[in-house]
């Protein structure tokens, strides 16, 4: 079966798997369907049956790393049905396994010349409750409610995400962009800061 005939799902998600690598490395002014045809060895007018622009493959690819993304957070939490903070231990970890394996996700999210265009995006897909930041924050409120029913004390949950977002997300991008220096295992030493350390040790 020539390329030009292969099914149109498989084109479709080629596509989107070669337009992702593409786009990491051209960033978005010298990203192009017709580049993205050329590495899937199709006709350069083959991503149309799928795509209208480069806009509406970027969107796609964002889609499905959001997805990707969600399915990883959701995993962590199913877990720990009934202990709220090893949930978020658990989703902070997972968090900074996600981008160290997959930095390319790191940098269309959140280092990349689109990231900002991506969270302006105003398409159902990526704010619907499957967006992985709904996933987090659920989890915030659950272990927000536990300690002021445990303890009485008022928790502010903005806070709470904040300190837990800004610590896993500042070890993924050290340890994604090798800017920490380390001879063992990057993810064991994330889960001793998670498990053994003071995170979350309210």
């Amino acid at each position: 079966m020539s390329n030009e005939n292969y099914h149109h799902e498989n084109l479709k998600a080629d596509l989107i798997k070669k337009g992702l690598k593409l786009l990491d490395e051209e960033g978005y002014e010298n990203f192009s369907l017709r580049k993205v045809a050329k590495a899937c060895s199709v006709s350069h007018t083959a991503p149309y049956r799928h795509f209208d622009s480069k806009d509406d493959l970027i969107l796609a690819i964002a889609i499905e790393a959001h997805l990707k993304f969600n399915q990883c957070l959701e995993e962590a939490v199913n877990k720990h049905p009934k202990d709220n903070k090893s949930q978020l231990k658990e989703m902070g970890y997972a968090y900074v396994k996600f981008f160290v394996e997959n930095p390319e996700y790191l940098r269309l999210f959140f280092l990349s010349d689109f990231a900002n265009n991506l969270k302006k995006m105003n398409h159902e897909s990526l704010l619907n409750g499957e967006q992985p930041f709904n996933t987090f924050y659920q989890a915030i409120e659950r272990c927000q409610g536990e300690i002021q029913n445990r303890e009485g004390e008022s928790v502010d949950p903005n806070a709470m995400a904040l300190s837990c977002w800004g610590l896993v997300h500042g070890m993924a991008i050290l340890i994604a962009k090798k800017d920490f220096s380390y001879d063992g295992d990057y993810l064991e030493l994330v889960r001793k800061v998670l498990w053994a350390g003071t995170f979350l040790d309210l």
